[in-house]
């Protein structure tokens, strides 16, 4: 269904992208109206204009998810497109004599390009329509009822269609590109260069994203149980008590998809029902399983997520389960769940309950109303006072994760549901892991796997928090990431700040405040490149024993994990990057910090002529979202500096925002 819903974006996001881009070549036209409105036929000149102007109000009412108004949008950019060639076409005195004119016929001679160019872009705006008009909605969707019973079904046969649809959109990008790259730049004026060339760079970045939904539709039949049956585990992870991917794992279930048919097993629901008395167990575990191997707890079933690397923390989920399915013993009506053969494992967390309700449309559940509005304070806060009782929380909350992953497979808005699902996993509170080796390369095409990035080259940022308290205060934190960069040569030198408050409104139930009551207890686990050299360290005064929960400053938790020696933070390595770690103890209403001082050698690289330092920040899915402040100063002498996304004031470049996904910052000069 996930994959599903990420090729089906096109009908939304993308397709806006893909009409924006035709619109966009189609729009070189434009620059050579001058010459054909003064002296063309009426119909080329008038054709041109009215075929971008209605490619342009397509994309926009696309953006907004209006397909009706883009129906008539698309098709009259079609009517102008055809109006625009008849009169170039015709035998008209006007075009013979413009001809006469040295200038003006070299640049008439490049408008059959253009022509061409922009029959094949309302072609493909044409098919993009298509795909959105009944991908979705309509009597040929491709989630209609089941023939053989109650509910929904995803109709494999209508999935191919499309993917043959998204093959011929392909096509006509790639033929526009092609026409417009095949315009003598010479024989036109040169103030229209720089958009010839954007067209072409814009065709060429649509025809990346038509390969993708390609690659997509050729495996999505097999991923919906086209070629047999489909299991998949779904891992619901709570981001008030986080975990390295997301949250502590609190509900799973296991899904089956049989020839497009999804059915939910009945005996899943609360972690516990494996984890009985959260008994821990001993498996094999690979070596960049640090956080598992040191703390005791975390080696079981729901508790084994600790890395931020999703297809580490899926394999390590799987293998506890397996090993504690195995171990399970039946005792009356606590039936032990069967284990089966996974496809793929599946990460959610709230926040994508927030994002798809939309699509599923509100419902009771019980004592709540669920609404996009109040879902994410009732799952992650409300649920603990309603429900003092740990049984019977759990019982609610499994009831709540199965009654809306059944929805989600009968939604109310499907395009809703779809645009819905493409930004939960594009901010990563939606995560893919896959058996097969070429799904999971898909998936990882498509950056959805949750990983931690493999970078060769440049600099590398990332901030984990492990909620050590037993508690779920993350529900009201807020965390800072202050980064004052300075270039040095190929050197980059850090002065990092990692600030985290305790906004914890009191009073809370017993079971939200947990062990460490009001005190915040997140272990933070800074990521950095793994040449990168640390010159000091400080995450405040070490908290005296027995430990007074009024104390704001540094504990060893866990021990030996987060213990410091002399000041210097413990280090690990993981998924190829350097790890410090370090936990602190926040009081209500207090801010504590974990600064940290490094080098990155030779995070600057030569490329063209040009001096590039280039960021990859990568984002733990966090409730709030963290806040990304950096400083970069670059060299004395630096000039021509290119630095999009970045405020500029000489040399010193700033960036103040929202981390809500992975990104990457690039800043190049000339010395």
């Amino acid at each position: 269904m996930v994959r599903m819903s990420s090729q089906e974006e096109l009908s939304s996001d993308s397709s806006s992208g893909l009409v924006g881009a035709a619109a966009l070549l189609l729009t070189l036209g434009g620059v050579l109206l001058w010459l054909v409105m003064l002296s063309g036929p009426v119909k080329l000149g008038t054709g041109l204009l009215e075929a971008s102007s209605h490619l342009d109000d397509a994309q926009q009412t696309l953006s907004e998810g209006r397909f009706r108004p883009a129906v008539y949008q698309t098709f009259a950019a079609k009517a102008g497109a055809a109006k625009a060639r008849e009169g170039f076409d015709s035998n008209s005195p006007l075009m013979d004599l413009v001809t006469l004119v040295p200038q003006v016929n070299d640049a008439m001679g490049e408008l059959d390009h253009v022509l061409a160019g922009a029959s094949h872009a309302t072609e493909a705006a044409s098919g993009t329509l298509e795909i959105g008009l009944s991908a979705l909605r309509g009597p040929d969707r491709i989630i209609g009822p089941d023939p053989d019973g109650d509910g929904s079904i995803i109709l494999l046969d209508r999935i191919e269609e499309l993917g043959g649809v998204v093959a011929e959109v392909r096509r006509d990008i790639n033929a526009a590109g092609d026409e417009f790259a095949a315009i003598d730049l010479a024989r036109l004026p040169k103030r229209v260069h720089e958009d010839i060339r954007d067209g072409i760079e814009q065709a060429r970045e649509t025809d990346e994203v038509l390969a993708d939904a390609e690659a997509g539709f050729e495996l999505l039949p097999g991923i919906l149980g086209g070629n047999g049956p489909r299991t998949y585990m779904l891992g619901f992870q709570n981001s008030a008590e986080l975990r390295g991917s997301g949250g502590a794992m609190l509900q799973f279930e296991f899904l089956t998809i049989d020839n497009g048919k999804a059915e939910l097993a009945e005996e899943t629901g609360s972690i516990y029902k494996l984890d009985r008395k959260r008994q821990t167990i001993d498996i094999p575990l690979p070596d960049d399983a640090w956080y598992v191997a040191g703390i005791e707890d975390a080696q079981r079933f729901g508790n084994s997520n600790w890395s931020p690397d999703w297809p580490l923390s899926a394999r390590l989920a799987v293998d506890y389960g397996r090993a504690s399915a195995e171990r399970c013993v039946t005792r009356g009506d606590n039936a032990c769940p069967e284990f089966p053969h996974l496809d793929g494992v599946l990460a959610i967390d709230p926040v994508v309950v927030r994002n798809l309700l939309p699509g599923i449309g509100p419902y009771a559940q019980g004592a709540f109303f669920i609404k996009r509005s109040t879902v994410v304070d009732t799952l992650l806060n409300k649920a603990y006072a309603r429900f003092p009782l740990p049984f019977e929380r759990r019982g609610y909350l499994g009831r709540f994760v199965s009654k809306f992953f059944e929805k989600m497979f009968d939604p109310e808005r499907p395009t809703e549901l779809v645009q819905a699902m493409g930004r939960s996993l594009g901010n990563k509170n939606m995560q893919i892991n896959m058996a097969d080796p070429a799904e999971q390369a898909f998936v990882e095409r498509m950056k959805w796997d949750g990983s931690i990035a493999r970078a060769d080259s440049g600099d590398y940022f990332q901030v984990v928090e492990q909620n050590v308290g037993g508690n779920k205060l993350d529900y009201f934190a807020a965390q800072v990431n202050r980064m004052n960069i300075s270039i040095d040569g190929r050197d980059a030198r850090h002065s990092t700040s990692i600030e985290v408050g305790n906004n914890v409104v009191l009073p809370q139930p017993r079971w939200f405040l947990g062990d460490s009551k009001a005190a915040h207890r997140p272990m933070l686990n800074l990521y950095v490149p793994p040449d990168a050299e640390l010159i000091s360290a400080d995450a405040g005064e070490l908290c005296p024993g027995p430990l007074d929960r009024r104390c704001n400053g540094r504990i060893d938790a866990p021990p030996g994990l987060a213990t410091w020696t002399g000041g210097t933070p413990p280090e690990h390595s993981e998924g190829g990057k350097k790890v410090w770690s370090g936990t602190l103890q926040i009081p209500p209403d207090e801010t504590g910090s974990f600064d940290a001082e490094y080098l990155a050698p030779n995070a600057v690289v030569e490329r063209e002529g040009r001096n590039v330092y280039r960021l990859m920040v990568q984002r733990q899915a966090k409730f709030h979202p963290e806040r990304l402040l950096v400083q970069l100063k670059l060299p004395a002498g630096a000039s021509d500096i290119q630095a999009p996304g970045f405020k500029k004031d000489g040399r010193r470049l700033t960036v103040d925002r929202r981390l809500m996904s992975d990104t990457v910052l690039e800043v190049s000069w000339r010395s």
